[in-house]
């Protein structure tokens, strides 16, 4: 989990919500799958005992497993969202399946605050716990932070393998990132900006979104992006709409769940940290 889910946000100190309610409803929404089925009912129990506030749940599915998370209904107050999943491209679909919650969410939803079948709240949480200054915020950083120096080798530097991601998002969005903006897997978005974002892609690519996301190499690394791109777009296009945090200049919010690696499966010792937050 520390080698796959790089923790950004270590020095988060700030817990307090922002001081007023969001100008609208918020939709939690996790794009989920067969494989991590396991690791989102953990999940959902934890929004269970700690999530309020939020006008509801969508998790969003292949319709090939539609009859396995049926069956989410009679332990969660959840709402479905099933979609044909291209063969073989399930990780990069899920990009943008999320990218595109604005056509299946609730009408009259505001927000999306996006997350992860395998991101665990262990605190407290609102919609307002995702905003500053009535705005959403988003934690970033710069590219040239993710190059340290060695301390027990002065004059070498250690690249993070975040780096890597800097490329694939310059290829997606048309334009060099000013900054790198997936330090938590977790985003409150204002909901009418994802479909800016999504024409912007279909742009500088010339075909439609969903063709284009799918048409990438689903294997590690893939060529698509989801958090990159988007807060980069976002950050040259839309700044205003959004509070930026950056970590370098603390303090900024702490991450109120616990990120793990869905791939590395659920061990016991993550189980007994589970149910830790759930006790």
């Amino acid at each position: 989990t520390i080698v796959n889910v790089p923790n950004h946000v270590k020095d988060g100190s700030m817990t307090d919500p922002n001081p007023n309610k969001l100008d609208g409803p918020t939709e939690v929404l996790i794009v989920s799958c067969a494989r991590d089925f396991a690791w989102l009912v953990w999940a959902l129990r934890c929004m269970a005992k700690h999530l309020s506030g939020f006008q509801g749940i969508t998790v969003a599915h292949p319709r090939v497993d539609a009859e396995r998370f049926e069956r989410l209904k009679d332990q969660f107050n959840v709402r479905l969202h099933g979609y044909h999943e291209v063969p073989g491209k399930g990780h990069i679909q899920h990009m943008a399946v999320m990218a595109s919650a604005d056509t299946f969410l609730p009408p009259g939803t505001k927000y999306v605050l996006t997350c992860d079948s395998d991101g665990m709240f262990f605190l407290p949480s609102t919609p307002e716990h995702y905003a500053w200054n009535d705005k959403p915020y988003w934690i970033m950083r710069s590219w040239d932070s993710l190059i340290t120096t060695d301390p027990g080798n002065p004059g070498a530097r250690i690249i993070s393998d975040n780096m890597q991601w800097r490329g694939p998002t310059a290829a997606q969005l048309g334009f060099d990132p000013e900054v790198f903006t997936m330090c938590m897997n977790i985003q409150l978005i204002p909901l009418d900006l994802l479909l800016a974002y999504r024409v912007h892609i279909e742009n500088v690519h010339h075909q439609n979104f969903l063709n284009w996301m799918v048409s990438g190499r689903n294997e590690f690394p893939p060529d698509r992006m989801d958090f990159t791109a988007m807060g980069a777009y976002f950050f040259k296009h839309h700044r205003e709409r959004f509070h930026w945090f950056d970590v370098s200049s603390p303090p900024y919010p702490a991450d109120r769940k616990r990120a793990f690696w869905s791939w590395g499966g659920i061990t016991p010792q993550i189980q007994k940290e589970i149910e830790g937050f759930l006790a």
